[in-house]
């Protein structure tokens, strides 16, 4: 319809230039409708004794205006576009050729859809106006004779690679546009900043068609685990897991480590959304490896089931980690504090207690040289510990060294960092006027640093009832019912304003105003805590002798201090599209026992031979020690990194990762966001299957390749014959109402 009436569809109005295409000057054009209205109006003047004001008014305007558009019509309107030249041009075709183009869909697959819109026939009317490069891609890009005899289809795609392979392959033509054809599956990490940035400056417009569903009913996908890589002996770890589906319902997850099954637990699907996300509690008991699986029981109809299942490796290191708590006053927190701890196998509490001025008493210690100074006075001492709490310290206890020592502890060494509200504590102690300020979670400030001794009720916030360190029951509801029945604590401390970064855990309610109680944020490469109370032993003093509150809290605490402090000597392995990548890291490459290293690892596959791989120095990130390989099967890769000096073996560490081949059994919709947001930031369009016969023209109006211009006059457009007709038409029915003819 609108083509009726306009003579050419949106599109072409959207690509092109208005223009007047007589050449006339345009003051001649205002210079004849200027005196065609005052024609109007002295001819009017004529009637003023047969009609009033309004009436000649409203006539005048009618005649008006049918005057300047029937000189609008003599200008020749036109609208004017640049298009490519008929055979100067190339036009690229990328087909995506990987697995997830193999899913059966109505009866055929995507890739046959696929093949039926770029065929011979369908490529046919661009093949006559340009020529047509043919390209194929999974994790990479590569040429095709045609679309008919295609490779076996590829384990992996990367999308933005390809692309820009398939532009950079293309340069050395005149390439008026790209057609990609896919169903916008990218297991890459999608395209980034920098590769959509150089793919806009090619200049050249990608038009995308989108291949398959973008709602599978009777799919589900679980989509993504959210685990940490390590976890000490004894934890709970809050797996979170993120299903997607496109209709509501119960899905059933059953948790397997290798081939014990640990739990099975039902999850509600949302009806009104794609995605859900739920925690399922694993138990952490033994050092070694957690061979996790997580598994989604099938629903009706469902026929991919290969992305119901992920498998995720946890280290449970064997050791203990080692926390120093310096406290300066003999108070309640800190004996209930350490009796909390004392019967964790995984956490060493060393503690400073001051007694008197300059004298401390240790407690937590290995041997009677350790901390016999006070306060560690090297960073070797320090960083030794993996945490640090400060209780009811004043700054002016630490040298300035110390307080920088303490700073880079967090942000350098990676430890973590928790100060405790006291008489002497936080900015009552001047720790504002300190460097160690910038490292917490509250500008620390003087002013209305006040200890309160009051009674407050403690609540947790969303985000902590949801963070591992407040669990003190599996159930989520359960867990809320016994943080409200808690006592309350008897004193807290104001805090500043918090920092953007910061996340408030624990809260209290003073007269109907929620003050922040426990706040944490990263610093660095480590997290820093305020525990804003120091009363938390009430929970201990005025609860049952069976009830495990207190202490359940400061172990999970403290475990939460520890649990991503990096260790002298770490290791970690990754899955990068088909490779695993093994990265080793030493904490103080700098020191003297570090020099000359070298690192190899002796990588132990689930089925077949090991092997040794040397891990290469990196020459931009001091201490860190990398390599990767292509396994040969699926499985369990079990990797020991060891350091040497020379054929002198110095330290060992274990990983492991779970290697399997089925990348594009997942994100199986039609991913059409990424397709669209590709089209418009290269100036082309997304397009649906259907639409197919409408591309070549909106190709036609390219701008990148050889181009001419091309002028389309509107003046014999229906729209403005209509126009003229109505305005005489309402003239005419006026003057007929008015009895002037």
């Amino acid at each position: 319809m609108y083509e009726f009436f306009f003579n050419y569809p949106p599109a072409i109005y959207e690509e092109s230039e208005f223009i007047l295409a007589s050449g006339w000057p345009l003051w001649l054009l205002y210079t004849l409708i200027a005196l065609g209205l005052a024609a109007c109006i002295f001819m009017l003047a004529w009637k003023r004794k047969v009609l009033n004001w309004l009436q000649l008014g409203s006539i005048g305007i009618l005649q008006g205006l049918m005057l300047a558009l029937v000189l609008f019509i003599l200008w020749q309107p036109a609208l004017m576009t640049e298009r490519l030249v008929g055979g100067e041009n190339a036009l690229a075709v990328l087909l995506d050729t990987s697995a997830s183009m193999a899913i059966q869909e109505n009866g055929s697959t995507r890739m046959t859809q696929a093949q039926e819109l770029i065929g011979d026939e369908g490529l046919e009317e661009l093949s006559d106006t340009y020529e047509v490069l043919r390209y194929g891609f999974t994790d990479n890009a590569f040429e095709l004779d045609n679309f008919t005899e295609l490779p076996d289809p590829g384990d992996a795609s990367d999308l933005g690679q390809s692309v820009l392979q398939t532009l950079r392959a293309a340069s050395n033509t005149s390439l008026g546009a790209l057609i990609l054809v896919s169903d916008g599956a990218d297991n890459s990490g999608n395209i980034d900043a920098a590769s959509l940035n150089e793919i806009t400056g090619f200049g050249v417009p990608i038009h995308t068609v989108g291949i398959g569903r973008e709602t599978i009913p009777e799919d589900l996908e679980l989509s993504n685990i959210l685990l940490p890589q390590k976890a000490l002996p004894g934890t709970t770890l809050a797996a979170g897991i993120t299903i997607t589906h496109d209709q509501g319902g119960l899905a059933r997850v059953k948790v397997y480590n290798g081939e014990e099954l640990l739990s099975t637990e039902e999850i509600a699907l949302s009806d009104n959304q794609g995605q859900t996300t739920a925690f399922i509690n694993v138990e952490v008991s033994e050092p070694g490896e957690l061979d996790l699986r997580f598994t989604l029981d099938p629903i009706a109809g469902e026929r991919n089931l290969a992305n119901n299942s992920r498998a995720q490796v946890v280290d449970v290191p064997d050791g203990q980690y080692r926390i120093l708590y310096v406290e300066g006053e003999p108070r309640w927190e800190y004996k209930f504090m350490q009796r909390s701890l004392g019967e964790d196998p995984s956490v060493q509490l060393a503690t400073l207690l001051r007694v008197t001025p300059n004298k401390y008493y240790r407690q937590g210690i290995d041997d009677p040289a350790q901390l016999e100074a006070g306060f560690p006075v090297d960073r070797a001492e320090l960083y030794s510990y993996d945490a640090l709490i400060i209780g009811s310290v004043e700054l002016a206890e630490f040298t300035e060294e110390q307080q920088q020592m303490i700073h880079d502890f967090v942000s350098e060494r990676g430890g973590s960092l928790m100060m405790i509200a006291g008489l002497n504590g936080l900015g009552l102690g001047g720790w504002d006027e300190s460097v160690v300020n910038q490292v917490l979670p509250s500008r620390l400030t003087a002013d209305n640093a006040a200890f309160v001794r009051e009674q407050a009720k403690v609540i947790p916030t969303p985000a902590g009832l949801a963070s591992p360190t407040l669990q003190l029951d599996d159930d989520p509801a359960t867990n809320a019912e016994r943080w409200n029945s808690l006592p309350n604590i008897a004193d807290y401390q104001y805090l500043g304003p918090l920092r953007p970064a910061a996340r408030t855990l624990l809260e209290i309610d003073v007269a109907g105003e929620t003050l922040p109680l426990l706040v944490t944020q990263p610093f660095g490469r480590g997290q820093s805590y305020i525990l804003a109370t120091g009363g938390t032993w009430r929970w201990q003093m005025s609860m049952p002798l069976e009830d495990l509150s207190h202490e359940t809290f400061w172990r999970q605490l403290a475990r939460n201090l520890v649990a991503n402090s990096p260790l002298p000597f770490e290791l970690s392995t990754t899955i990068d599209n088909e490779e695993i990548r093994i990265r080793a890291q030493i904490r103080d490459p700098e020191a003297e026992e570090n020099q000359g290293l070298a690192v190899s690892a002796v990588v132990s596959p689930q089925y077949g031979p090991s092997m040794t791989v040397e891990l290469q120095a990196s020459a931009t990130q001091p201490g860190v020690y990398q390599a990767s390989f292509t396994p040969q099967e699926t499985g369990l890769f079990s990797v020991e990194a060891i350091s040497r000096v020379g054929d002198t073996p110095i330290e060992a560490v274990r990983s492991a990762v779970r290697y399997e081949e089925n990348q594009e059994a997942f994100n199986i919709r039609q991913n059409r966001d990424l397709l669209t947001t590709l089209a418009q930031a290269t100036g082309g369009q997304y397009w649906q299957a259907a639409d197919w016969d409408e591309l070549p023209e909106a190709i036609s109006y390219s701008t990148a390749g050889i181009t001419e211009q091309d002028i389309r006059y509107l003046w014999d457009a229906p729209a403005i014959f209509l126009l003229l007709v109505l305005l005489k038409a309402t003239e005419w029915i006026l003057r007929r109402r008015w009895r002037t003819i």
